[in-house]
């Protein structure tokens, strides 16, 4: 037995190495529960008119297996009585932590970027997510998982009703727009979206990711012009950012 035992780790020391360092099983092992989905629950959000039960409707939502890997539902943060909607990708390792959207590094650029034109989350923006648990290890969320949540996400923005909607980065660009165009080409554009619950048109731009900015400090310089471009939609259509809603 001693002598066996000698042998399996000469094997283990032998492979690791050479660079092996996982074992795979003959047969996939389910680390998940299976999500069922109950056709005949009220999954989508046609009847709701207020954020609380949005929410509530939202989190009961059981159709992405997001959620049990995630630890907390992402909503949103900010006034909610804004005209300036923003809308990001999906939750990060701090935005699970604490259930509000942009708090970590993403979210303190976020906040410098519309700070200087005279926006703030605490006054005059509000702020959500394509999708609003968080993907393991803060992975771009997959197409199927924003069809799942897209309809919340038109629901959300119906109840807001703003009047200018920033998207940030390309995955929010891609699901609202369906447009399949990069940011890098359609940043800093208006485009006119129409809401499935809204009659008005609502004036949307891209802008980068604050994330994406962190990473590649250069384009800096694109993200100040595509923000002088909102400052300037704002002074047209004659919003009152600086008053409480």
């Amino acid at each position: 037995m001693p002598e066996l035992k000698n042998t399996s780790f000469k094997l283990l020391d032998w492979y690791k190495s050479i660079g092996i360092d996982i074992c795979v099983q003959n047969s996939p092992r389910k680390r998940f529960k299976s999500i069922k989905v109950n056709n005949k629950e009220n999954i989508y959000p046609d009847k709701i008119n207020n954020l609380k039960d949005l929410e509530k409707q939202i989190y009961k939502f059981n159709g992405s297996e997001l959620k049990t890997t995630a630890t907390k539902l992402v909503f949103g943060d900010g006034n909610p009585n804004s005209k300036i909607m923003l809308i990001g990708e999906a939750p990060g390792y701090e935005e699970d932590k604490s259930g509000f959207p942009f708090v970590g590094a993403a979210g303190k650029k976020l906040d410098q970027m519309i700070n200087a034109i005279g926006l703030s989350r605490k006054k005059n923006v509000y702020i959500t997510n394509i999708v609003p648990w968080r993907p393991p290890n803060n992975r771009t969320p997959s197409e199927n998982e924003i069809l799942i949540f897209l309809p919340y996400v038109e629901k959300h923005i119906s109840i807001i009703n703003p009047d200018i909607i920033i998207l940030l980065g390309n995955v929010a660009a891609k699901a609202i727009l369906k447009n399949n165009e990069g940011i890098t080409k359609i940043h800093g554009n208006w485009f006119n979206y129409k809401n499935p619950y809204l009659k008005k048109i609502i004036n949307i731009i891209c802008i980068f990711h604050p994330s994406f900015l962190l990473r590649s400090p250069s384009q800096k310089k694109h993200a100040w012009d595509d923000l002088k471009k909102v400052e300037k939609k704002i002074n047209e259509l004659k919003l009152k950012i600086n008053e409480k809603n």
